[in-house]
């Protein structure tokens, strides 16, 4: 990936004339520098975070390309399990996890994820309560979700979750098969 761009190339990711983006570097709100030959370019980085600033969708091409999972179970071996599993591919996955229902809600209000793995049974904020709090925020509407679950559910929550989720995996599982329901979600 190019480490700068040309304001042409920065308003064809931000779905602008070239004019605007010169008109934002001249206000302040997007970083650049300007090449000996009086050129603007604009660094990858910078554009990514602009465009999270201003809450502008931030497009597969313009980050790393990896498929973003972010995983939530307060159990720490699960995690410890899920991170070793994702690590074998992390060409193509980028794991990131929390043990908190509410870090997990603040996180996804700030980077653009793929696919949730989210354990129902959690001390703070249960997976019923994210997943109703995701469903009701547009912005994270193509967001999956995968539920694990070690505990019997109660049968409002089986019925909410086989409605509004991808899948839901019970504990104990094998790393292969959560695995190939993740592939089969990318």
């Amino acid at each position: 990936m190019k480490k700068f761009m040309t304001t042409s190339e920065a308003a064809d990711v931000c779905g602008v004339v070239h004019t605007t983006i010169i008109r934002w570097i001249n206000e302040g709100k997007l970083k650049a520098h300007e090449t000996p030959g009086g050129h603007r370019r604009i660094d990858h980085w910078d554009l990514v975070h602009f465009l999270k600033q201003y809450k502008i969708p931030v497009p597969r091409t313009l980050d790393d390309g990896r498929f973003k999972v972010l995983a939530v179970d307060d159990e720490t071996k699960v995690l410890t399990m899920l991170r070793k599993a994702f690590s074998a591919h992390a060409d193509e996955i980028d794991f990131c996890a929390t043990t908190s229902g509410m870090e997990a809600l603040v996180m996804l209000g700030k980077t653009r994820f793929d696919l949730l793995i989210l354990d129902v049974a959690m001390p703070d904020m249960d997976g019923v309560q994210v997943c109703i709090t995701i469903k009701q925020n547009p912005d994270l509407a193509d967001l999956k979700i995968l539920v694990i679950t070690g505990r019997q559910l109660l049968e409002e929550q089986e019925e909410y979750l086989k409605k509004n989720v991808e899948e839901i995996i019970k504990k104990p599982f094998s790393t292969d098969e959560l695995m190939d329901k993740v592939k089969a979600m990318m």
